[in-house]
C-alpha cells in the first residue's frame, strides 16, 4: 500500500506541475473580458471535442455507473443512453446559442436571456439555477477526489484534507488563467480519464478470461440471487429476475420510500425520463457558456457524434457493463463467492454501504502488475472528475461577476476590477462548496440530486429563444419557477423540506423529477405564452429569430428529408428508451433460460441496449450534419454588429475568414487509435 501512495504522489506533483505551468502561463494574457471568460472565442474544433467530452461526462459517470451497474443490473445499464440525449440537447441548442454570442458580443447565459426576454427576473433565476448546479456538483465531486486519497492511502490521510489541498492546485488555474488555462488542461485531463476507461475496461475482461464469463454468469445466476431488486413481479413480459430485465414500462406506485416498484424503479418510463433529463447538463448555463467560446460550430459536431456518442457509448455500454457485471465474479458478490462461482477474487466483498467504491478497488486490483500502474490511474481519476469541477468552477463566478455584480452592482465598472470580483467569486463557491462536503455530506448528495433536473428546466426557455418566438417573458418565467418547484417536490429533499408529508414518494409512478418538472413547466409556459396580452417585446423576439432563420437552415438540396428526422427520433426514442425497451427483455432469448438460448452470445437486454446505441449514434450524425444543426451559418456573422447586413458584412471580414484547416483533432486521434493498437499488442 506504501508503495503505491509513493507512485501516486509521484505523478501528482507531475500532473500538479503541468497545471501550475499552465495557470502561470496564461496569468497575465486575460486583458479583456472575452480572452478571459471565452479565451477570445477561438477554441479549436479538436481541443473542444477533448476537453468537452471530458467535462461533460467524466465526473457523472466513472464512479457512479460501474457501481450502480453492479447492483441494479442491466436496466440501469440503458441509461447509457445519456450517450445519445446529452448531444441531443446541444444539437437542438449549442449552435444557435453561438450564433446569438457572435451576433451580440455576448460572454454569459445571463447576458444572452437577457437580451432575448428583456427580463431581470429571468437572468437571476438563471445564475440561481447556475449556482445551485455548480455547488452541490462541485461539492461531490470534490469530496470524490478526497475518498480516492484516502482509500488509496488505507485511510492514513483524511477524506478532507486530501480535498481541500487537491481542490487548491485546481482553483490556481481556474482563477490565474481563466478559460483558456481551463480549457487547454481539460485536453489532458480528457487524455487521462480516456486511459483510465479503456485500462480498466481491458484489465477486467482480462480478469474475467473473454467475453466466455457470459457462460459461467448464466450458470451462477440460476443459484444465485444478482442484483438489489429482485425479481419483476409480471412486469416487463413475464417473472423475470431484475438483473436482466426491465421491469415494465411504468408502475403505478407512489415512489420510493411510499411503496417500491417490483422489479427496481429502472422501468422504461424511468430511464426515457432520466436519460432526458440528463440533458440538463448541456442546457445548464456552464454550458451554454462553454459554446460561446468555440471558433466555429463545427466544433459541436465532432464533441457530439465522436466524443459523446461514440466514445462514451463504448465506455458506458461496453466498460463499464462489463465492469459492473465482471464485478459478480471477481469477488464483489457474497452469494457467488459462497457458492464457488466466482473466477478469481481480485476484489473485496462489497456492501451496499461500500459499493460506489467499485472503480477504486478495480484500480487497487493493478497491483498485481505494478504499484506505478495504481498510483498512475489514481492520478487519472483524479483528473477525470477536476476536468468537470474546473468546468463548472470557471463559468460559475463568471456569472457572478458577469450577471450580478456588473449589471446591478456596479455598471461602470473597470475591466480589473470585474476580473477580481470574478476570481473572488470562484474563491468563495469554492469554499462553499468544499466546506458542504466537509461538514454537510449527507446533505450534499440530496442538494446534488437536484442538480441536473433543476438545469432541465430551462429547456422551454431555450426552446423559446432558439425556436419559438411565441414563447414569452413572463410565460419562460413563470414555467421555469413553477418546473423548479415540482423538481423539489418529486425528490428527496422535498420530502424533507415537507416532514414526509407529500402523499408520493420520490420519483411517483416511476418518473424521474427532471420530467415531472417539465411536464408542469411546460403547461404554465404555454398556456401562459398564448394566452398572453399586450405582448410588447413580441417584435424585439422576432427580430431576434429573423437573424437566427436567415443565418440557420437546412441546405435546399436536404429539405425534403426534413421529416425524416422527426420520423428517426420517434422510432429510437420508442424503442431505445422508450417503452419499446422491454422487447429487450426476450427479444434475444430470455436471461433465465441459460446461455444456449442467448442469441447473440449476450444477456438479450444487453445485446438490445448496443444494437439501438450503434443506430443512435447515426441518428445524431444525421441531425448534427445533414440537418445542418451543427454546420457553419450560411451567411457571415460579424462580431459585435447588432446592424449589419450579410451583404456588408462579407466586405468587412468576418469569422470565417481566420478559420483554420482544422486538421489537428484527426491527426490526435489517429496518434491515439495507434498507440491504442501497439499497447494492446505488446502489453497485453
Amino acid at each position: 500500500m506504501l508503495t503505491n501512495l509513493l507512485w501516486f504522489f509521484f505523478f501528482v506533483l507531475i500532473y500538479w506541475s503541468f497545471c501550475l505551468f499552465w495557470g502561470a502561463r496564461t496569468l497575465r494574457k486575460n486583458h479583456t473580458p472575452e480572452s478571459y471568460y471565452l479565451a477570445d472565442r477561438n477554441i479549436s474544433p479538436w481541443v473542444f471535442f477533448f476537453a468537452a467530452t471530458a467535462a461533460t461526462f467524466a465526473g457523472i459517470t466513472i464512479i457512479t455507473y460501474p457501481s450502480l451497474i453492479y447492483s441494479d443490473g442491466y436496466s440501469f445499464l440503458a441509461t447509457s443512453a445519456i450517450v445519445i440525449t446529452i448531444p441531443i440537447g446541444s444539437i437542438l441548442f449549442f449552435k444557435r446559442q453561438w450564433m446569438l454570442s457572435r451576433k451580440f458580443n455576448l460572454i454569459t447565459p445571463g447576458e444572452m436571456y437577457f437580451k432575448y426576454y428583456q427580463s431581470n427576473t429571468l437572468r437571476v433565476t438563471i445564475l440561481i439555477i447556475g449556482l445551485f448546479f455548480a455547488v452541490p456538483f462541485l461539492g461531490i465531486l470534490l469530496g470524490a477526489t478526497g475518498g480516492l486519497v484516502e482509500f488509496i492511502s488505507a485511510g492514513e490521510i483524511s477524506r478532507d484534507s486530501a480535498m481541500w489541498v487537491l481542490t487548491a492546485v485546481v482553483l490556481f488555474y481556474v482563477v490565474s488563467g481563466g478559460f483558456k488555462s481551463m480549457i487547454s488542461i481539460g485536453v489532458v485531463q480528457s487524455w487521462l480519464f480516456f486511459i483510465l476507461f479503456l485500462s480498466i475496461g481491458l484489465g477486467t475482461l482480462n480478469y474475467l478470461g473473454g467475453l466466455d464469463i457470459f457462460k459461467q454468469f448464466a450458470i451462477a445466476s440460476n443459484f444465485i440471487s444478482f442484483g438489489s431488486w429482485g425479481t419483476t413481479g409480471g412486469y416487463g413480459g413475464g417473472e423475470l429476475h431484475s438483473y436482466f430485465s426491465v421491469p415494465g414500462v411504468i408502475q403505478w406506485v407512489a415512489g420510493i420510500g411510499k411503496n417500491n416498484p417490483s422489479g427496481g424503479p429502472w422501468t422504461a418510463v424511468m430511464i426515457l425520463s432520466f436519460t432526458m433529463t440528463y440533458m440538463g447538463i448541456v442546457l445548464s448555463p456552464t454550458f451554454s457558456m462553454w459554446s460561446f467560446s468555440v471558433k466555429s460550430p463545427r466544433s459541436f459536431y465532432f464533441y457530439q457524434v465522436w466524443g459523446s456518442g461514440a466514445i462514451m457509448g463504448v465506455f458506458l455500454f461496453l466498460f463499464a457493463g462489463l465492469l459492473g457485471v465482471g464485478a459478480h465474479l471477481l469477488g464483489a458478490n457474497p452469494e457467488v463467492n459462497a457458492n464457488g462461482f466466482a473466477i478469481s477474487n481480485i476484489l473485496p466483498e462489497l456492501s451496499a454501504e461500500n459499493q460506489s467504491s467499485l472503480i477504486f478497488y478495480f484500480i487497487e486490483s493493478f497491483e498485481i502488475y505494478s504499484p506505478a500502474i495504481v498510483g498512475f490511474l489514481g492520478v487519472c481519476i483524479i483528473a477525470a472528475l477536476q476536468s468537470t469541477i474546473a468546468a463548472f468552477l470557471m463559468t460559475s463566478g463568471s456569472m457572478v461577476a458577469r450577471d450580478l455584480y456588473k449589471p446591478y452592482i456596479d455598471k461602470d465598472t473597470s475591466w480589473s476590477r470585474e476580473l477580481l470580483v470574478a476570481r473572488l467569486s470562484m474563491l468563495l463557491l469554492c469554499i462553499a462548496a468544499l466546506y458542504l462536503a466537509t461538514y454537510f455530506e449527507t446533505s450534499l448528495i440530496l442538494l446534488g440530486g437536484l442538480a441536473i433536473a433543476f438545469g432541465f428546466q430551462l429547456f422551454p426557455v431555450l426552446l423559446g429563444m432558439i425556436w419559438f418566438p411565441w414563447i414569452t417573458k413572463n410565460g419562460a418565467t413563470m414555467g421555469l419557477i413553477t418546473g423548479l418547484i415540482f423538481v423539489i417536490l418529486s425528490e428527496t429533499f422535498g420530502h424533507k423540506l415537507t416532514g414526509n408529508a407529500l402523499p408520493w414518494g420520490r420519483w411517483p409512478l416511476t418518473i424521474y423529477s427532471g420530467l415531472w418538472g417539465l411536464f408542469f413547466n411546460v403547461i404554465v409556459c404555454f398556456l401562459s405564452s398564448v394566452f398572453a396580452q399586450n405582448d410588447k417585446e413580441k417584435n424585439h423576439r422576432n427580430e431576434i429569430h429573423e437573424f437566427l432563420n436567415s443565418h440557420m437552415g437546412i441546405h435546399p438540396s436536404r429539405v425534403k428529408i426534413k421529416s425524416l428526422s422527426y420520423v428517426l427520433f420517434l422510432i429510437w426514442t420508442f424503442f431505445s428508451i422508450g417503452p419499446g425497451l422491454i422487447f429487450g427483455n426476450f427479444l434475444f432469448g430470455i436471461a433465465g433460460d441459460g446461455f444456449a438460448q442467448w442469441t447473440m452470445g449476450l444477456p438479450s437486454l444487453w445485446a438490445y441496449q448496443i444494437i439501438w446505441w450503434a443506430i443512435g449514434v447515426l441518428l445524431i450524425w444525421f441531425l448534427a450534419n445533414k440537418m445542418d444543426l451543427s454546420t457553419l451559418p450560411k451567411k457571415p456573422i460579424l462580431n459585435g454588429d447588432e446592424f449589419s447586413a450579410p451583404d456588408d458584412v462579407e466586405d468587412k471580414g468576418n469569422y470565417i475568414d481566420k478559420l483554420g484547416g482544422g486538421y489537428g483533432w484527426p491527426l490526435i486521434l489517429i496518434a491515439l487509435a495507434v498507440a491504442t493498437v501497439i499497447l494492446s499488442v505488446y502489453a497485453l
